[in-house]
């Protein structure tokens, strides 16, 4: 990313108020479950990806990559579905360590959302299975709302495109 980029995006931010809006007990609840996303992250962002193209096909016809007629369950074993699942994995990590720094977080999703289509429903189903009985309410709360300041930050970035 340019300088020129970065400066923009430093000015999008600034004219735009978004904040995450996590409470403290959210932030508890997803500090402490995050270590048993950190240790499924390979199967959470994979089965967030099979997700997002159960959910639409049209968006697996969007990504070059991903644009076959293998069915979505074959897909699992692609080099390409690893490196998107890595890539959001990673963003969800720079989400938890960053829920602190809203400046710096939010500039960081501006620029990925000109880049993505919302994936939220697909994730908490893929925490829900990982989670599974330990799914409370609160932890369900904590991560969505996580997830949706994710989304609005970066649709901020898909809307001044």
């Amino acid at each position: 990313m340019g300088c020129s980029s970065s400066l923009h995006n430093k000015e999008l931010v600034s004219k735009v108020n978004i904040s995450n809006n996590l409470s403290d007990a959210q932030k508890i609840a997803i500090q402490m479950t995050w270590k048993t996303v950190e240790e499924n992250r390979t199967k959470i962002g994979k089965q967030t990806w099979i997700r997002v193209f159960e959910l639409n096909p049209q968006i697996k016809k969007m990504m070059p990559e991903f644009n076959t007629n293998d069915p979505v369950e074959e897909l699992k074993s692609a080099r390409a579905l690893f490196g998107h699942s890595k890539t959001y994995m990673k963003c969800l990590e720079n989400a938890v360590t960053s829920m602190d720094d809203n400046e710096r977080f939010v500039t960081y999703l501006v620029e990925l959302g000109r880049r993505h289509q919302l994936i939220h429903e697909a994730l908490m189903f893929s925490l829900k299975e990982i989670f599974q009985s330990e799914w409370t309410s609160e932890t369900f709360e904590a991560w969505d709302a996580l997830s949706k300041f994710m989304f609005k930050a970066m649709l901020t970035g898909l809307n001044d495109t």
